[in-house]
This record gives structure tokens, sequence and C-alpha cells, in this order.
């Protein structure tokens, strides 16, 4: 059987349901003490589409379609980009008819097999198929954005106005220093000191000395 990934694959029939969820972040606050508790809302998320009960059919023509089943698998394949260095799933366009669904991912395949051969090959078949639409900007980027770094720099005036700030702020740090210090050595070198002398006959004290 083929092994590669095909470039496009096709429902013999149509799905007998097709439906979506599109969910968001959000989180309920319920302050203490209050009855108006509040929403925070977060993010809006991506669709999450589900294409059920497909009969894969080959029976009523004598035909196995064992061969299409295992090409749908192969549509969840890895695949290494050698040139760009990095691995990534193929993304799918979904369309039904002229109408379609956006990009996505296949996250499940579930097979039914209904009828097989002789052999064991399955000639009919019911495939579920579970699908995560991709943003269109992360679709062949070869990067995962929730780990890219951002890096830039900034224009003359804007350098200008950083080292001034950082040139400002040194200088007070400076000069709080120097304040501190002078009160500090105000405290405990200045001083009197008043002291008799038995000797005086005045008996007072108008001896001063400064220490």
């Amino acid at each position: 059987m083929n092994e590669e990934i095909p470039e496009e694959w096709y429902f013999i029939t149509a799905p007998q349901s097709v439906s979506w969820s599109k969910d968001s972040k959000l989180n309920i606050i319920e302050p203490y003490g209050t009855n108006n508790p509040y929403v925070n809302y977060g993010t809006t998320k991506l669709r999450s589409l589900s294409l059920s009960d497909v009969m894969v059919e080959g029976f009523s023509d004598g035909v196995v379609v064992e061969e299409n089943i295992i090409n749908l698998e192969a549509c969840m394949r890895m695949v290494l980009d050698s040139d760009d260095g990095y691995a990534s799933p193929y993304v799918w366009d979904v369309y039904a008819g002229g109408k379609t669904y956006g990009k996505y991912l296949i996250t499940g395949v579930n097979v039914r097999e209904e009828i097989r051969d002789l052999s064991g090959l399955a000639s009919r078949a019911k495939v579920d198929i579970s699908l995560q639409e991709v943003s269109p900007y992360q679709v062949s980027s070869g990067i995962d954005i929730t780990a890219e770094s951002l890096s830039g720099d900034f224009n003359e005036e804007t350098k200008k106005f950083q080292e001034e700030q950082a040139k400002k702020l040194q200088d007070d740090k400076v000069n709080d220093k120097n304040k501190k210090d002078g009160t500090k050595g105000d405290d405990t070198t200045g001083g009197s000191n008043n002291k008799t002398d038995p000797n005086d006959p005045k008996g007072d004290s108008s001896d001063t000395q400064w220490k």
C-alpha cells in the first residue's frame, strides 16, 4: 500500500453529522461578601470540528477500501523539513462542496470496520474524524510562536533619553547616600560636655569641652 501522505483526501459518502465547537477562556470571579460576581474574559479559542459517521464504502462494487483508511491516517503524520530544519504535521483545508471550514489539523481518526473480505481487508467502514483549527499565520512558518523571542532596538532619541534617565537615577542614589552619611556624622561627632572645675572659685559650669 501507498505509505506517502496524500495531497488530498475525499469522502466516498458525505458525513452524516458535521459539528463544531468554539470556546473561550474565562473565569467568573466571585468576591466574598458581594452579590455581583464579574467575568474575566481571557481569549477566544479556535474551532474544534467533528466529522462523524462517514461511510467509506467499497463492498457494493467489490472494492477494498483499506488503502483509503490508511491514507486518512497518513494525513496525521509528522513531516521533517530538512531545508528549514523543523518537523510539523500537515494542515488541511476542509471543504464541503463549495463551503470551506478553514485550516485544520487532524487530531483523531476513529474507524469501525463493518465488512471485511476473506483476507481480512475492510471493504466497508464507518469513520469519525476530529480536527482542530489552526491560525493562518502559523501555517508553514515552522516557528512555535509561543516560544519565539522578540528582539529589537531603540532609536537614537530613545537611547539618549534612557541614558539620561539612568544617569539621573544614579546621581539621585549617590546624593541620597551622601545625605544619610552627613546626618549620621552630625549625630555622632557633635556635642557638648559641661564640667565644673572644683578649683574654680566661681564654681560654675563655664568650662566647655568638645569631643
